[in-house]
């Protein structure tokens, strides 16, 4: 097996790969406990947020079956999200036209007002995690990030394969 220069220090190709697997591990704890802590006073939480995320782009709404194909959610976990934003009146159910049987979680200007306020908090944020980092490192990054994500969903070994 080859070795692969990196950070000064010639290390396995196998030893390069459980190192990116741990920091990748360790870095969504951190930044999924930053997120948390950041805006834990401001009511907002992961989940209902990254909903919100999803649905702030699509005006005519997402059924459940997509929104949870999206975020990887369970149909019942994310049926409860739902519905905790609807409480809120951040989203609402509509039924789906030519199929009674489908609803459509659509935005709520409230959802839509909350997202915006959100997001000058979560932009700030953003901007000191990334700052120093190039466009080009970042480009790479999320390269790499989306290659691995999509063998981890469509490969033959993959859970639900």
């Amino acid at each position: 097996m080859p070795n692969i220069k990196s950070s000064s220090l010639d290390i396995s190709r196998e030893t390069l790969q459980l190192k990116v697997a741990l920091q990748v591990m360790l870095t969504a704890r951190r930044w999924k406990s930053w997120v948390a802590e950041m805006f834990r006073d401001a009511g907002h939480t992961g989940a209902p947020t990254l909903v919100l995320y999803y649905l702030v782009d699509q005006p005519k709404g997402l059924t459940l079956s997509e929104l949870s194909s999206r975020m990887e959610l369970s149909g019942a976990s994310l049926t409860r999200l739902v519905q905790r934003l609807e409480r809120d009146g951040m989203v609402s159910r509509r039924r789906m036209m030519g199929d009674g049987r489908s609803w459509l979680i659509v935005m709520e200007p409230a959802g839509r007002a909350e997202m915006e306020a959100f997001e000058v908090h979560a932009a700030a944020m953003r901007q000191r995690v990334f700052e120093g980092l190039s466009d080009d490192d970042m480009t790479a990054a999320l390269r790499v990030l989306d290659a691995v994500a999509a063998k981890l969903t469509h490969s033959p070994d993959a859970p639900g394969s």
